[in-house]
C-alpha cells in the first residue's frame, strides 16, 4: 500500500508552517542556553552590585546577542533551504518499507529502518534520519501512516 502527499515549501503557508515549527524547535534546542544566560545575568547583577563590576553583565549582554543572532541566522537559512525545494512530494510504501522524498534537490529513498527518531509537533512532524539529518513532513496522510 503506498500513500502519498505533497506541499509546496515555496508558497506563504508552506513558509509559515516551517517558520512555525522550527521556532518550536528552537524553543527545545535553546532551553539550555536561555537558562545559562538567565543565571549568569543573575551573578551578574549581584557582582555589579557587590563589587562595582560589570563585567558578568557584558558578558551575559554578549550571549545573550549570540543566542539571538544565531536563532535569527538559522531560521533564515531553515526558510531558504525549504523555499529552494520547492515543491515536494512524500510517498510512503509500506510495502517496500520506504519513504519516497521528490523536490527540487532531486529524488530520495530513504527506508523506514533508517528512521531514528520522531518528534510531534502542532503542524508538521520531525523526523531524524541516517546521520542526524531532519526532516519535516507536514500533516496529511503520510505523517499519519508514519505515526502508526
Amino acid at each position: 500500500m503506498s500513500v502519498g502527499q505533497s506541499i509546496d515549501w515555496a508558497s506563504p503557508d508552506g513558509q509559515l508552517l516551517v517558520a512555525s515549527v522550527y521556532r518550536q524547535m528552537q524553543r527545545r534546542l535553546l532551553r539550555g542556553p536561555l537558562i545559562a544566560l538567565a543565571l549568569l545575568s543573575v551573578v551578574g547583577a549581584i557582582w555589579a552590585v557587590s563589587f562595582h563590576n560589570v563585567f558578568f553583565l557584558l558578558a551575559a549582554a554578549v550571549l545573550g546577542l549570540l543566542v539571538w543572532w544565531n536563532a535569527r541566522r538559522s531560521l533564515a537559512q531553515v526558510l531558504r533551504t525549504a523555499r529552494n525545494s520547492g515543491v515536494t512530494e512524500f510517498r510512503l510504501d509500506q510495502e517496500e518499507g520506504a519513504l519516497h522524498v521528490i523536490n527540487a534537490q532531486g529524488r530520495f529513498r530513504l527506508p523506514l529502518s533508517q528512521l531514528d527518531g520522531v518528534i510531534r509537533y502542532p503542524g508538521a512532524l520531525s523526523v531524524r534520519y541516517g546521520g542526524g539529518a531532519t526532516m519535516m513532513i507536514p500533516d496529511g496522510p503520510v505523517r499519519t501512516a508514519l505515526e502508526r
